[in-house]
């Protein structure tokens, strides 16, 4: 009887340091280093163990699985011979025991493992004097196994890395801390890292706006374009901007103007054009365009044709916001506020702005842009006038051109009076 409960005391004694050990484990290493290496502003003891720990990642990573496995291990075997010490329990209850026995293992230290994650930083402080002496009681064990390891690979030892999700933490966490971190700033970060989830079509210039000249159009007519516009390249085009030649550049063009040297046509003068497929990844195109030391990209649709194009100028823009010079001083703002709850959106503005500024959820399944999203729910060329209704929100037609919607009035309705989805035309 004493032996049992010797051995019972035993594998409790196991069962505490196996958990101590997936605290600390799961503490230091599996919460993200970005939140623990945040603990540096606190003058402390315990902040300054934690950083001592996080400054060798890999000692203390080698340490703690070391100390985890030799620890699992012991507590196995002392179980095995508990139950094998038992004349009474018959192979298939000790099979049974032992299953049992694993899983309130598995569940206590994912239980550990949860609330470790939650309470990082606490736990980080509270621990600290104790996985400090337990990693400096396992690190000789590991010590000659690095030393041989670097020596044979030449590996430096590694830093701390820091994921993106770490560093959306930090800057969330920044931004409420008066004095640390601007609204824009936090904005542009975000921004960047949204980069590679943004597509060229999302971005580009659509077709419809673009400007583009004819390969055939007089020297004059084309030197006019240019200054009228204040682009610096424009694509050129034979018969059609499907059949993009090239891009001319204005110091090309004006060069050739004022030394009046004659040319027959714009062709002569057009520099090769980079084209992109729509769903190209826009940090992925930003790359490409700096290493190819390009300006702009035309974007084609998956039949070929020209859907649009995108420029350095309007990637920056994704990051920073809006830029205007002074030939952008005429362009319409994406959105005004119209009081009450209601804004006036140019049918243009893509479905992620629009939910950003009013809140919404609308899919981007269905379209790109707030104009698009009206036509897929409307099913036909819109009309001033025409309302689509989705939940609470209610989207208006205020002004359409040439069967584009340039203009829509959003607003929020009462729950009450608008449950569900509904469609309706209004003549105008």
């Amino acid at each position: 009887m004493i032996d049992t409960t010797l051995f019972i005391l035993v594998i409790l004694l196991l069962l505490g340091l196996d958990l101590l050990a997936v605290a600390i484990r799961t503490t230091y290493l599996e919460t993200g280093q970005a939140r623990l290496l945040a603990l540096r502003e606190q003058a402390s003891p315990q902040a300054d163990r934690v950083l001592e720990l996080l400054h060798n990642p890999l000692r203390l990573r080698a340490s703690l699985n070391l100390s985890l496995l030799l620890v699992r291990s012991l507590l196995t075997g002392w179980a095995v011979f508990l139950v094998a010490r038992q004349p009474w329990m018959s192979l298939p209850w000790a099979t049974v025991a032992l299953l049992v026995g694993a899983f309130i293992l598995f569940w206590l230290e994912w239980a550990v493992g949860q609330n470790a994650v939650l309470h990082a930083e606490s736990w980080a402080l509270s621990l600290a004097p104790v996985a400090h002496a337990w990693v400096t009681l396992f690190s000789w064990l590991v010590a000659l196994p690095l030393w041989v390891t670097k020596r044979v690979t030449g590996a430096a030892e590694p830093g701390g890395t820091v994921t993106e999700q770490e560093l959306k933490t930090l800057v969330d966490a920044a931004i409420q801390e008066e004095g640390t971190l601007g609204h824009d700033e936090t904005r542009m970060v975000h921004s960047i890292f949204h980069l590679g989830e943004t597509l060229a079509r999302e971005i580009m210039v659509p077709r419809i706006d673009m400007l583009a000249l004819e390969a055939d159009v007089p020297i004059e007519q084309a030197v006019q374009a240019l200054l009228e516009s204040g682009h610096s390249r424009v694509p050129v085009y034979d018969d059609t901007v499907d059949n993009t030649l090239g891009l001319l550049y204005s110091k090309d063009l004006l060069r050739i103007w004022q030394e009046g040297d004659k040319i027959a046509s714009l062709r002569a003068l057009l520099r090769p054009a980079y084209f992109i497929p729509e769903a190209k990844k826009v940090d992925e195109l930003l790359a490409e365009m700096q290493s190819r030391r390009i300006h702009m990209a035309i974007v084609v649709d998956e039949y070929g044709g020209v859907a649009g194009l995108v420029t350095l100028e309007d990637i920056v823009e994704e990051i920073v916001g809006e830029i205007q010079d002074e030939f952008d001083q005429a362009e319409e703002l994406p959105y005004q506020e119209l009081g009450d709850g209601e804004y006036m959106f140019l049918g243009r503005v893509d479905v992620d702005s629009f939910n950003d500024v009013m809140g919404s959820d609308l899919p981007k399944d269905e379209a790109d842009t707030l104009g698009g999203y009206i036509y897929s729910r409307l099913g036909r060329v819109p009309h001033v006038g025409d309302q689509v209704k989705t939940d609470d929100l209610l989207l208006t037609v205020e002004q359409v051109s040439a069967r584009r919607i340039r203009k829509i009035r959003a607003g929020w309705q009462a729950a009450a009076a608008n449950s569900g989805e509904d469609i309706e035309h209004v003549d105008g």
